[in-house]
C-alpha cells in the first residue's frame, strides 16, 4: 500500500545547510561552559543542543543541555534533556544532577494539565530545528515543517528505538531529487515539551545532514501553534476533539 506525500522544496534544500561547518566536540564544551559561567544560558543551550548533535550518545552533553534549558525555564524541555541523559547510564555525578533536576522539575509541573506548550527551538539559516522526545525513550532533532505531510523518522533514529515498518506499508516521497520510498511506521509517543500526540503516523528515511527527521503535520496537524520568531518559541496546543 502506497500513499503519495509532498514535502516542502525550501525545507529539503535547508536542511542540508543545518550545521554545515565541522566543529569538535572538545571546542563545544569549552564554549559551552564559557557562556554558562557568564550565565548566558540561551547561548549556552544552543552550543550544548549541538554538542548532543554530535555525540548523541554522551550524557554528559543531554545534562547540561538540561541546566541551561531550565535556567532559560524551558522546564519541559530539560525535563527531556535530564531523562535522555539518564537513559545514557551516566557517571555518577551527572546521574545525581540530573535527578535532582529532574525532582525540582517534575514537582514544579505537578498542576499542569499538558495542554499547551512552549518549545525552544533551533534557528539555522531560515530553518527551525526542535529536540522531539519519542516513545518516551530517545530525544532527537527534527526539523518543524509545517509543508510536510508527514513526519519522517531516519533509519538510524528508528533502529536505536526498534521501531518496525507497519506491515509492507510504503510511503512514496516527492522530493527536489525525484521521488523515492520509505516503510511506514507508527510511533507510539510523539512529545513536545509537556504536550503529546500517540499513535502518529510516520516514514522511515534519511532527512538530511545532522537531522534525525522533520515533524510534519501528522504530528503538528493535531495542534494550533504559533512560532515567535525573535524569541525562538514554539507555542503549541491541543485541539479540542
Amino acid at each position: 500500500m502506497r500513499s503519495l506525500i509532498s514535502l516542502t522544496v525550501g525545507v529539503l534544500i535547508g536542511q542540508w545547510l543545518v550545521f554545515s561547518g565541522t566543529t569538535s566536540p572538545a571546542n563545544v564544551r569549552t564554549l559551552g561552559m564559557l557562556a554558562f559561567e557568564r550565565q548566558d544560558y540561551a547561548e549556552a543551550a544552543r552550543i550544548w543542543s549541538h554538542a548532543v548533535t554530535l555525540e548523541p550518545d554522551n550524557a554528559t552533553y543531554h545534562y547540561l543541555r538540561g541546566t541551561a534549558l531550565a535556567r532559560l525555564g524551558h522546564d519541559s524541555s530539560a525535563v527531556d534533556a535530564y531523562r535522555q541523559a539518564l537513559l545514557l547510564e551516566p557517571p555518577d555525578a551527572v546521574a545525581r544532577g540530573a535527578t535532582e533536576g529532574l525532582r525540582h522539575l517534575l514537582a514544579a509541573r505537578a498542576a499542569t494539565t499538558g495542554s499547551d506548550a512552549v518549545v525552544p527551538l533551533e534557528a539555522s539559516r531560515g530553518v527551525w530545528i526542535a529536540h522531539v522526545m519519542l516513545n518516551d525513550r530517545r530525544t532527537g532533532r527534527f526539523l518543524v515543517d509545517t509543508g510536510a505531510s508527514v513526519t519522517l523518522v531516519s533509519p538510524a533514529l528508528a533502529r536505536a528505538l526498534d521501531l518496525r515498518p507497519a506491515g509492507d506499508q510504503t510511503t512514496q516521497l516527492q522530493t527536489v531529487a525525484g521521488n523515492t520510498i520509505g516503510s511506514t511506521a507508527v510511533l507510539a509517543s510523539v512529545r513536545l515539551g509537556d504536550i503529546e500526540a500517540r499513535d502518529v503516523t510516520a516514514v522511515i528515511h534519511d532527512p538530511g545532514l545532522d537531522l534525525d527527521g522533520i515533524l510534519g503535520n501528522s504530528f503538528l496537524g493535531r495542534f494550533t501553534f504559533t512560532l515567535d520568531a525573535d524569541r525562538r518559541l514554539l507555542h503549541l496546543k491541543s485541539v479540542a476533539p
